[in-house]
């Protein structure tokens, strides 16, 4: 069996052992393009079960970083995910028309958006309607 990168293969240590365990069982040796190496020699999986461990390990530094950063956007006050498809003032355009009448398929219409963007604005101010 080939793979081209190890943790295209696999992300976690265990996984990896565990593959490489059934692929030996099996009379199959891995062999990894960028390093080189195949796994039917003791040589050979020893090194890659010290490579996955290193990989795994950088997957939880990668995780551990990205959650930080969050938490202090966040903490900054700063918006996170996309901007949203209506501004404030179209929103309020929207539930203005709504509740004089049109449907919301015209509105999605006029303002350029889906129709689920519009139910889901009208959803959500009869739910802060319904808080107060």
């Amino acid at each position: 069996m080939i793979a081209a990168k190890l943790d295209r293969l696999e992300r976690d240590t265990v996984d990896v052992i565990g593959l490489i365990w059934i692929l030996n069982e099996r009379c199959i040796s891995l062999r990894i393009l960028t390093i080189g190496f195949e796994t039917n020699t003791p040589n050979g999986r020893l090194f890659l079960t010290i490579l996955a461990a290193f990989a795994e390990f950088e997957r939880e530094i990668i995780k551990e970083r990205t959650l930080a950063g969050l938490e202090a956007a966040r903490a900054a006050g700063k918006r996170l995910g996309r901007r949203p498809k209506l501004t404030i003032r179209q929103r309020g355009h929207a539930l203005t028309m709504s509740a004089s009448g049109h449907t919301n398929g015209q509105i999605a219409d006029i303002l350029g958006v889906s129709i689920s963007t519009i139910q889901r604005i009208t959803a959500q101010n009869t739910l802060q309607k319904a808080a107060f």
